[in-house]
């Protein structure tokens, strides 16, 4: 992941023709708000969040190992 600086402007061009879905994260307009986008087509509700939540357990996962924390989601941890 890489930072941004503050008040820096950065364009995204994405080809989103055959996509099935899409989130969108931006800054919101106070202090630790975000303004999200989303929509599908061709992709139920349902199986849109499952997926959204897969991405959030491996970004957790990530972010515990980046922090140095043990893992606690393989096959040994149990």
């Amino acid at each position: 992941m890489t930072e941004q600086t503050p008040g820096e402007t950065k364009l995204a061009m994405i080809d989103g023709r055959d996509a099935l879905a899409y989130v969108i994260i931006r800054p919101g307009t106070t202090e630790g708000s975000v303004l999200l986008e989303a929509a599908a087509s061709g992709l139920d509700k349902a199986a849109g969040a499952y997926i959204l939540r897969n991405i959030a357990d491996l970004w957790d996962e990530e972010t515990a190992m980046e922090a140095g924390a043990p893992d606690t989601t393989g096959p040994s941890a149990t």
